[in-house]
């Protein structure tokens, strides 16, 4: 089995906050920051939160990138 790969993603630069995420996790996440950055849909909203409301309770605590 092959070991997941780790990335570091910046959330904001000013002020510096980054998070550690999946390679798969961090194309999303830049994606949406490319993509949705003038406006975004309350149904796209409505999705997100049902995701996080999902899957929230299996998110692992990563370490090291």
């Amino acid at each position: 089995m092959r070991k997941p790969i780790i990335q570091e993603h910046h959330i904001s630069y000013t002020p510096a906050f980054s998070v550690l995420v999946y390679k798969g996790e961090h194309l999303i996440l830049s994606k949406m920051q490319w993509f949705c950055r003038k406006k975004v849909s309350r149904g796209f909203i409505t999705a997100l939160k049902v995701f996080i409301a999902e899957h929230e309770h299996t998110a692992k605590q990563l370490e090291g990138a």
